[in-house]
C-alpha cells in the first residue's frame, strides 16, 4: 500500500482528470490540454486538445520522466466527505446509507445513486432530490461560502 502523502498526490491528480493543465518539460517546452489520464508510478500523461502554435492535436502522451512541472488550471470543489455530510443532514440519510470513495471523488448513496463532481449518477426521486442538493452545495461552494 502506498504511504498516505503518496496517496493523497495520487488523488490531487486524479482530481485533475478532465480538467486544464499545462504541463512544463525539463527542456522547457508547454504543452496546455485536458488531462485524459496517467500512468502510475512512471507519471506517464495523456492529454486532448492540445495547443501547439496555431494547431490543435487531439492526443499528446507524454512520458514522466521528462516532465519537470504540472499546472493546474482549474480544481475541482467538490469535497466527497463534505458533500456526504451536507447530503445526509440535508435529507436525514442514515449514516450507513453513504459510502465515500475520496481517491475517486466519488459518493455512493443506497449503493444506487453516485455523486461526483460532474453530477448524479441514478434514477427515481431519491436522487433526483440528490441532484438538486448537489447544486445547491456546488452554487455555495461557487460563491465562496461553506455549505450548511
Amino acid at each position: 500500500m502506498a504511504p498516505p502523502s503518496s496517496r493523497r498526490f495520487i488523488t490531487e491528480l486524479t482530481n485533475l482528470i478532465g480538467k486544464r493543465v499545462e504541463v512544463v518539460l525539463i527542456d522547457g517546452r508547454k504543452y496546455v490540454g485536458r488531462l485524459l489520464g496517467f500512468e502510475h508510478p512512471e507519471m506517464n500523461l495523456v492529454l486532448s486538445e492540445v495547443k501547439i502554435e496555431d494547431k490543435t492535436i487531439p492526443r499528446v502522451f507524454i512520458m514522466g520522466r521528462v516532465i519537470a512541472e504540472i499546472r493546474a488550471f482549474e480544481t475541482t470543489i467538490f469535497d466527497p466527505k463534505e458533500f456526504a455530510d451536507y447530503v445526509a443532514r440535508k435529507l436525514g440519510l442514515r449514516p450507513d446509507a453513504i459510502r465515500i470513495y475520496p481517491d475517486a471523488g466519488v459518493v455512493m448513496i443506497y449503493n444506487s445513486i453516485r455523486v461526483t463532481a460532474e453530477g448524479v449518477e441514478g434514477a427515481g426521486p431519491l436522487a433526483a432530490k440528490v441532484n438538486y442538493v448537489l447544486r445547491e452545495y456546488l452554487d455555495a461552494k461557487k460563491r465562496g461560502e461553506q455549505p450548511r
